[in-house]
């Protein structure tokens, strides 16, 4: 691991370990694999939040951090440690089968975290005792309860202890936290995003440039993830959406297996993923190259909304406001091409919302609610969000003439919120009508 992820990964156990306290301990279990079918498992992917602390991708691992130290009785010189990452022991027949492990001994070399120990040793860890003195439990339960193999017995353990030590302990779930300080990205997080953004950029206009009808949906897919991956994005940051015609009335579409024809849009809604980062990006074009008097109509329409919200991009915007101002923009344009006569109405053909924070997870899981307490609707310098104002007329739509059914729009950029306002990562992604039929000319 490189010192600035080393360091990134640091900053992050400091900062959370400030945030849960000194009377408090957090217990963060790592992913572990799953099985997909007989003697095959699904491509490992680790959970993001212990990914967020640790940097480190193997499974069947667990993350202790203790602000006011734990004992390590295992050790002659009892010491008090503070971080400890309970990772594989290291095991040359299965190392020669899965790939080599990083083991307990490397653990403070190799990704800078204060002690390892060899993951047979959590049992003895997770025992009463370690929480004496301590009023507060931080653990992910949603993701430690669906562990499996060799962390499974522990964790069984584990949460059957729980209930012996509620009653005398705060036992707190830590996504909560750890999404609040997710929504603020440093430079390291944000040059990762940003990387992630230009192999999605590339792929795109390489895509972009093939389109012609008689194609499957599942042609263009093939050519947008063999770019990804040529350009070195080992993963898809979700699956791809590749909707053609009325397709693209389906918010999720996934199937991807119809041919694209002459008279219809293509919507893409996809994004590469660099180093666990997202990108998520959605452009909708014809598959002609050239779009008709009607699409056009529409297409300017959640342009100018896509335009609009970015432009209101800055510190101390809400993010409501910007949902708002996406909804005013594509009522009034709607209103004015005679397709939408009570204004209120638009939520029958908008659908969705503005966008959403994007990061480790492409609805990346940060709190964006206000409550009575916290205000989380207002936007900081770090975050990264997406705006995607989309309108859909599927066939059949009432008081739509039938010469707008299986339209379909979306356009989705990711932007950065900056001190001065905001910086759109995607903006070298054509998306204005005249670039685009350019661009699919070429």
């Amino acid at each position: 691991m490189i010192k600035e992820q080393k360091d990134f990964h640091k900053s992050r156990r400091k900062e959370f370990s400030q945030l849960i306290g000194k009377d408090s301990i957090a217990v963060i279990f790592g992913n572990t694999h799953y099985s997909k079918s007989y003697d095959d498992a699904y491509k490992f992917k680790q959970y993001k939040n212990f990914f967020y602390l640790t940097g480190f991708i193997e499974p069947n691992a667990s993350l202790i951090i203790a602000p006011s130290g734990v004992t390590d009785s295992s050790s002659d010189s009892k010491k008090s440690l503070e971080e400890i990452l309970f990772v594989q022991k290291r095991d040359s027949t299965l190392e020669t089968w899965n790939g080599k492990r990083l083991g307990n001994d490397n653990v403070k070399k190799e990704l800078g975290i204060e002690n390892g120990k060899e993951n047979t040793e959590l049992k003895k860890f997770l025992t009463r005792k370690i929480l004496t003195g301590l009023r507060r439990l931080y653990v992910n339960f949603a993701e430690m309860i669906k562990v499996s193999g060799e962390m499974k017995e522990i964790v069984t353990e584990f949460i059957d202890r729980l209930n012996i030590i509620a009653s005398g302990v705060e036992i707190i779930d830590a996504s909560y936290i750890l999404g609040k300080m997710r929504s603020v990205k440093g430079a390291y997080e944000v040059n990762l995003i940003k990387k992630a953004c230009e192999i999605s950029i590339k792929s795109y206009i390489e895509t972009m440039k093939m389109i012609k009808p008689g194609l499957m949906e599942y042609q263009v897919q093939a050519n947008l993830e063999y770019h990804y991956k040529f350009n070195g994005s080992i993963q898809n940051a979700y699956e791809p959406i590749v909707a053609g015609g009325e397709n693209a009335c389906i918010l999720h579409y996934e199937n991807n297996d119809q041919v694209l024809k002459s008279e219809e849009l293509l919507l893409i809604d996809s994004g590469a993923e660099y180093d666990y980062y997202n990108s998520d990006i959605t452009r909708t074009f014809p598959v002609s190259g050239k779009f008709s008097l009607e699409q056009k109509t529409i297409y300017e329409i959640v342009l100018k909304a896509n335009k609009e919200c970015i432009n209101k991009i800055k510190p101390g915007t809400r993010y409501s406001s910007l949902r708002d101002t996406s909804d005013k923009i594509l009522a009034d344009g709607l209103n004015k091409a005679g397709l939408l006569k009570n204004k209120k109405e638009i939520k029958k053909f908008s659908l969705h919302g503005v966008g959403h924070h994007i990061g480790l997870d492409t609805h990346d899981a940060v709190t964006s609610s206000k409550t009575f307490s916290e205000d989380n609707d207002v936007l900081k310098t770090g975050n990264v969000l997406t705006i995607e104002p989309g309108l859909y007329f599927p066939a059949g739509s009432k008081d739509i003439p039938q010469k707008f059914w299986g339209i379909g729009i979306r356009i989705e950029d990711d932007i950065l919120v900056t001190k001065e306002g905001s910086e759109n990562l995607t903006s070298a992604l054509v998306k204005d009508v005249k670039g685009i039929e350019e661009l699919m000319k070429s």
